[in-house]
């Protein structure tokens, strides 16, 4: 017999779904399976989205999935965009009903949104850029996606991108019945799909914008410990700037997708080549550079310096995201005694001298801080010392507002290294006056 996955659904890979043969399974969700198909007739692979056949036992049920499906295959039958998957085939009628669609190989955004795996920023405006291209192109056939999200776009190993499932969309010019109430991935929706209030394509700007800024910074910025208090906080929170929590970006991002995410759709851009133009200027205004491909070589020196010694990979990575890495040529400041500070920084190369009026106190080595003390003690912000590069420095430089908004593990991470540097010092001083 075949066996049942948690969802009910049966895991067994049929052979063929209509005229289709099935290679492997692509993915599954809570409705419906997707398969990697051959077309014999026109020789080209294809994407089958079956519903699944345990949802269809109740009449009632099975009514209410085949015309999602059909309602599926009539949005998407309107469009014809680039960077939209394309509906090739639909048989509502069969057992179990099913989609054909454009095979994209790729992975969905949802591949890079943490860790490591965040792409350039460059490339990120860019597939944004495209994004709105396509779903202005759906506003313009009467449709809004409603389910805008990194599991619903694709990207491919040269760059396309492509839209999927309109499975949730809403027709504003047909009369078909459509899906009504609560509709969407509760992460991603706008503030009036939250209220279950009329939405526009403002509504899938909204979307976007939550997906920008995760692809940006590794977070959802309404992201919370139930679905409830994520929609809460996307009803009533203000969130922080992109910046915050990636230095890095330039402000007009920051402007870029704050405006998008206004909590009032009459204050977000008015259509998508609005939109697209401001991702475009802030794109155009990045330095001409290459892609940066020695990430992977700090973070590799981060992992052995022992301050970063219970850090994951991941909190690693996050603070790579979090910092601004500097480098100083032998005699530059790095900071200057009895100024405020705002930050602290993390010696990654080099060696850099630590005097006080004048006087050399200390010389500090790869996996020590700078400046801690204005993070931990944030009533009291005054340098106390001043650094200085010797033969040359490497550092990683974190905001300490920016710590503070940091992942929870990340702050914890951060608390402990602290308190062990703190003990070794203190350790280190009694030894210097017993002699």
């Amino acid at each position: 017999m075949p066996s049942i996955d948690p969802s009910g659904s049966s895991s067994a890979k049929p052979t063929a779904i209509g005229k289709y043969t099935v290679e492997r399974e692509l993915g599954r969700g809570a409705s419906s399976t997707v398969y990697l198909g051959f077309d014999r007739f026109n020789s080209r692979p294809v994407a089958i989205k079956q519903i699944h056949a345990h949802l269809l036992q109740d009449a009632q049920e099975a009514a209410r999935y085949r015309r999602r499906l059909r309602n599926e295959a009539a949005m998407a039958g309107q469009l014809d965009h680039p960077c939209v998957v394309r509906l090739l085939d639909a048989d509502e009628d069969a057992q179990p009903p099913y989609l054909v669609l454009e095979y994209v190989d790729g992975q969905p955004l949802s591949s890079f949104t943490e860790g490591g795996k965040l792409l350039p920023i460059a490339q990120v405006l860019d597939i944004a850029f495209k994004c709105c291209s396509a779903l202005e192109h759906a506003h313009r056939a009467g449709l809004v996606h409603r389910d805008m999200k990194p599991a619903n776009v694709m990207l491919q190993d040269n760059g396309e991108v492509k839209v999927t499932d309109f499975g949730t969309a809403l027709s504003t010019r047909s009369d078909i019945t459509q899906l009504s109430g609560l509709v969407g991935s509760p992460s991603y929706m706008s503030p009036e799909q939250v209220k279950e209030q009329v939405c526009t394509h403002r509504s899938d700007m909204f979307s976007l914008g939550i997906v920008l800024y995760e692809l940006l910074t590794g977070r959802n910025p309404f992201a919370a410990g139930s679905d409830f208090t994520t929609m809460y906080r996307i009803s009533t929170e203000a969130i922080e700037p992109p910046s915050v929590l990636r230095p890095e970006l330039p402000p007009a991002v920051d402007r870029a997708i704050l405006r998008a995410l206004a909590k009032e759709p009459a204050e977000r851009y008015a259509e998508w080549s609005e939109f697209a133009d401001a991702l475009l200027d802030v794109s155009r205004a990045l330095p001409q550079r290459r892609v940066q491909d020695s990430q992977g070589e700090y973070f590799t020196q981060m992992r052995g310096l022992p301050f970063f010694g219970e850090f994951s990979d991941s909190n690693l990575w996050e603070t790579l995201r979090l910092g601004t890495l500097h480098r100083f040529d032998r005699g530059q400041e790095l900071m200057h005694e009895g100024t405020q500070g705002h930050s602290f920084c993390v010696i990654i190369q080099g060696m850099v001298a630590v005097k006080r009026s004048g006087v050399t106190l200390s010389m500090l080595g790869p996996g020590v801080t700078l400046g801690e003390m204005s993070y931990l003690q944030p009533e009291n912000p005054i340098r106390t010392a001043t650094a200085v590069a010797e033969l040359g420095a490497l550092v990683l430089e974190i905001q300490n507002a920016s710590l503070r908004k940091a992942s929870e593990g990340l702050q914890s991470c951060f608390d402990r290294a602290f308190i062990k540097l703190l003990v070794k010092r203190l350790i280190a001083t009694n030894e210097q006056v017993g002699h």
